[in-house]
């Protein structure tokens, strides 16, 4: 994928950024000057790049607290089963 086609492909996926449809035409058209078209390219790389770091990090923090439920709710269970067993062998 070249660098135009990268950021057509971001500004294709944000229908509601205005500013990209702008630079849209100007992107197409090779109207950009190449120094300014290479330091869009690095914003829009830079940007990608935090809010995919920001997107992992979330997903990491989800997935750790499902975790840390999933051992409350088998610590619960397992204290659970030891009282019955200790129950059990006291009507024994």
């Amino acid at each position: 994928m070249t660098k135009k086609e990268f950021m057509l492909q971001v500004i294709a996926f944000l229908p509601d950024w205005k500013m990209g449809w702008g630079l849209k035409p100007l992107i197409e058209n090779n109207q950009l000057e190449p120094d300014v078209f290479e330091k869009l390219y690095q914003i829009f790389r830079e940007n990608v790049h935090s809010t995919y770091s920001q997107y992992e990090k979330l997903q990491f923090k989800e997935r750790l607290l499902n975790s840390e439920a999933l051992k409350l709710q088998e610590r619960a269970q397992n204290e659970s089963d030891q009282v019955d067993l200790e129950a059990m062998f006291e009507t024994l």
